[in-house]
């Protein structure tokens, strides 16, 4: 999952290094302004605000955040909370606002939780037939049969899984993986996708859980549509 972090004071920083650490891909924003811009121009899980930015007022940010991106997780985190500043930041948008410091893996599980019920999901399983992704435990199964996936062939099922069936773009798909760095060439997704079939072909898995469609993308059917091609 991406995050997006207002990097705008030391222990904010702290706490963006240990989410990295508990698997998220982490882009730091400097300001109220970064964030607006990172947000729109590529596609972010999560963004955790610090109430201290240098250009905006907080409150402001996070209702621009929401009246534009309605399903984006948006999470307060302030070394000083209180029932009037979480009233003020829920009341404009905001799903939780959190005291720090407090255990980044308590953090990282309720971020988790919340991207997941954004998408459609209550569950910390995604499945598709017998596709399976545990998306705390960052494990990916097929039937009753483990799938050893590297971190960024993980981010792609988990991405794909995400969408329950719909149609993810190479674009999009590069952002995730890559954004603001230095990007590989766009056909590495082509080389993500083979070594993904092939280990799921070692186990038993068809070649089309993962739809592939020329000048669209890539989508992984959902249910019903897995049943329906295996019945087919």
């Amino acid at each position: 999952m991406r995050l997006l972090v207002t990097d705008t004071t030391w222990n904010i920083a702290g706490l963006a290094h240990a989410m990295g650490k508990e698997g998220f891909y982490i882009t730091e924003a400097g300001s109220g302004a970064e964030v607006l811009e990172f947000a729109s121009s590529a596609e972010q899980n999560a963004i955790l605000i610090d109430p201290d930015l240098p250009d905006m007022d907080a409150g402001e940010l996070t209702a621009k955040l929401r009246a534009t991106y309605p399903r984006m997780v948006i999470v307060v985190v302030s070394r000083r909370v209180d029932d009037k500043l979480r009233a003020g930041f829920m009341t404009r948008g905001a799903d939780e606002v959190i005291e720090w410091p407090c255990k980044p893996i308590e953090i990282a599980a309720r971020l988790r939780a919340y991207v997941r019920r954004a998408c459609g999901f209550s569950h910390p399983v995604l499945e598709s037939g017998p596709l399976s992704v545990d998306v705390d435990a960052r494990a990916v199964v097929w039937g009753d049969m483990p799938i050893h996936l590297t971190r960024l062939e993980y981010e792609l099922v988990e991405m794909l899984m995400l969408r329950a069936g719909g149609m993810v773009s190479r674009d999009q798909i590069m952002l995730q993986l890559y954004a603001w760095q230095d990007e590989p060439d766009p056909k590495i997704i082509d080389v993500y996708i083979c070594r993904i079939r092939a280990k799921l072909a070692a186990i038993g898995a068809p070649e089309d859980v993962l739809v592939t469609s020329f000048g669209q993308g890539v989508r992984i059917p959902a249910l019903t549509a897995l049943r329906k091609e295996r019945a087919a």
